[in-house]
């Protein structure tokens, strides 16, 4: 092989960099003793998931960029590769290490003055979990860079519904595009308080087609051409990633330098861990699979009841009542405990009668009998907290902070942690946003008392219990879905491809989906008003979702599959309307969606003593006499 074919072939080498510091208080305390890429996610490290996704994307080379922790990141790094982790079997790791770097940026200034990387790179800001295939996209970055030489970066974004889970309310962006995907206006208004945006003039009268984009959601994920690196050098202002993209769509002229972006649809996943109400919302992703192929260690055998998920060598005594948690490896739980929405991290003794709520307990923590941790609280690495005490909506930390006041002494090694500089207090932001995600929905309001009652029925089995119900949770990601679309009148066609990304993160058949579309629109109708107007309002309703039903209802089983839907909406809800049924049947029927014949074999299936049979009979009836004076008519 002669050089210059070698030269050609280490240059072709596919890199990626992953800044891993935050540079933020998000965390704190537990970022101050655990860098963020090796929290626990499902009891894995974060690292490991990034890596993966790399590994999967087709990424060979990858610089991991460190300014905290360094030892601890570079001993887990080093034996992941002893213990051949899968990243490393197909993708070179190298941890750089510069503790100068106080911003992204810097980081990014630091990696040019070392001229490391070569060509084209994928850039991670830190947190990132994705399963995006990454080579199409790098390849297509590339095509359109020979095109425009200014071309600096293409920005990675997932089409997401407004109120989805995985979407961060403070990353809620409006970004107008060209019809080359060329990022014309992007602006992120989670940030801002002003809720009116103005919108350039020039970026319409200088474009044929202007697209306007607010249901996308930031994966934090770039392809960048090598010129990102000099102008992070030459323009010391720019500090994030937003700051870059901002600098240069305000000074494109000026910089040379364009912005575009790629979205990504149907069951590609990308997002980042960025503050705690995304921990919870990407836990429960990755439980769902919706990030998959990455998923946690063994997690099947891992899920309890009531949406609990449980390490290794953990011991739990009779009697406790865990709701929607995730318990980390060597976990100690006594009697009469109560842990709901919360995370509880590894090496933690929990003692008698402790209840935690809405909180997160990090490693090497002792809570002793009768303490209440709620309303958002995060406990820091080896907290010890004595007995019968009362935490909310406080941040606490094992060790005394400078100028700490004598108040703020809990205990021994317990000290509340007031954090500077921030519109809102850390705790108050977990409390309001931590505590509306539940790892399980649909389950009724209910009060701490009845969530831990003390009926046998209701205690948790650590054996042999069942994994979360797939079904339902489609169909509240259906319910979901549908009411939102029907309340900002989205296009149909974007729902179903919603529905069907849906179906892929969770364990349905066909026909589940097929049940469940209807049953979700059927259900729909029972929230409109009653009165006169109602049925006027459910033909509206099914009218606006008529492109859905013909998507879904193509054969005589889907026909079975609704009439089946509308069988246990009407006998689940006792107060339904008593021409419901007849009217729903009708319209199906009229409609062309459900025929004659499978509507009578279907009705001869049900119980002739029930009430829902009552129901149903009017409308066979009228089918069998039209049928017969047809057939009288054609003799």
């Amino acid at each position: 092989m002669s050089v210059k074919t070698k030269e050609v072939l280490k240059d072709d080498i596919v890199q990626a960099v992953v800044v891993a510091d935050t540079f933020g208080d998000e965390f704190l305390p537990i970022s101050s003793d655990i860098p963020l890429a090796l929290f626990p996610l499902i009891n894995k490290p974060l690292i490991d998931y990034t890596l993966e996704f790399l590994s999967f994307g087709g990424i060979e080379e990858t610089f991991l960029f460190c300014c905290s922790h360094t030892e601890a990141i570079k001993s887990h790094i080093n034996q992941g590769i002893k213990d051949g982790a899968e990243w490393s079997l197909t993708m070179k790791v190298n941890v750089i290490v510069s503790e100068s770097c106080h911003s992204f940026g810097d980081c990014l200034r630091d990696l040019d003055r070392k001229g490391i990387l070569r060509g084209s790179f994928v850039l991670l800001e830190p947190g990132t979990l994705s399963n995006i295939k990454l080579l199409p996209i790098i390849r297509k970055h590339n095509e359109i860079a020979n095109k425009d030489k200014g071309a600096a970066m293409t920005l990675i974004f997932q089409e997401s519904g407004i109120g989805q889970m995985g979407r961060d309310p403070n990353e809620e962006a409006v970004v107008a595009v060209n019809s080359s995907n060329r990022i014309l206006f992007h602006r992120k208004m989670g940030q801002s308080r002003e809720r009116k945006i103005e919108f350039p003039l020039e970026i319409f009268l200088d474009n044929s087609s202007v697209s306007l984009h607010h249901n996308l959601k930031d994966t934090h994920i770039a392809i960048c051409s090598p010129s990102v690196l000099p102008l992070f050098s030459d323009n010391f202002d720019f500090q994030t990633k937003d700051d870059f993209v901002k600098g240069l769509l305000m000074n494109e002229e000026i910089l040379g330098s364009t912005v575009y972006c790629h979205i990504t649809k149907g069951n590609n996943y990308g997002g980042a861990v960025t503050d705690w109400r995304m921990y919870q919302a990407v836990s429960r992703e990755l439980q769902n699979k919706w990030i998959y192929p990455l998923q946690p260690s063994v997690l099947r055998n891992n899920i309890q009841k009531n949406g609990v998920i449980v390490g290794k060598g953990v011991h739990i005594k009779d009697n406790k009542k865990i709701i929607n948690s995730v318990i980390g490896d060597n976990v100690h739980i006594g009697e009469n405990v109560q842990i709901r929405d919360s995370f509880i991290f590894s090496n933690t003794k929990i003692n008698d009668g402790v209840i935690v709520t809405h909180s997160v307990i990090g490693p090497n923590c002792e809570i002793k009998s009768k303490t209440k941790i709620t309303v958002g609280s995060i406990i820091g690495k080896g907290v010890t907290l004595e007995k019968e005490h009362l935490i909310e909506d406080t941040l606490v930390q094992a060790t005394e902070p400078e100028n700490c006041d004598p108040k703020d002494k809990l205990d021994k090694k317990a000290f509340r942690l007031k954090v500077t500089g921030t519109e809102d207090d850390l705790g108050k932001i977990l409390s309001k946003k931590l505590s509306r995600l539940h790892i399980e929905d649909n389950r009724p309001e209910e009060s701490d008392d009845d969530a831990f009652s003390d009926s046998e029925d209701e205690e948790l089995s650590y054996t042999q219990s069942p994994v979360p119900d797939d079904t339902k949770l489609f169909f509240t990601e259906v319910i979901d879905s549908l009411t939102r679309g029907f309340e900002d009148e989205l296009r149909c066609e974007h729902l179903i491809l919603e529905i069907n990304s849906s179906r892929y993160a969770y364990n349905v058949t066909v026909r589940e989906v097929n049940f469940n579309v209807i049953k979700a629109i059927l259900h729909m109708s029972l929230r409109l008003s009653t009165g006169p107007q109602y049925f006027s309002q459910f033909v509206r309703l099914l009218s606006y979702f008529a492109p859905v039903l013909k998507n879904y209802i193509r054969n005589d089983d889907a026909m079975l599959d609704t009439l089946q839907a509308v069988e246990d909406v009407a006998i689940s809800n006792e107060n339904v309307n008593e021409k419901w049924v007849m009217f729903v049947l009708k319209w199906f029927y009229d409609k062309d969606y459900i025929s004659e014949d499978v509507i009578l074999e279907w009705s001869k299936t049900l119980d002739a003593k029930s009430r829902f049979y009552a129901q149903v009979k009017p409308f066979t009836d009228w089918l069998e006499e039209a049928e017969e004076a047809s057939s009288s008519d054609e003799d």
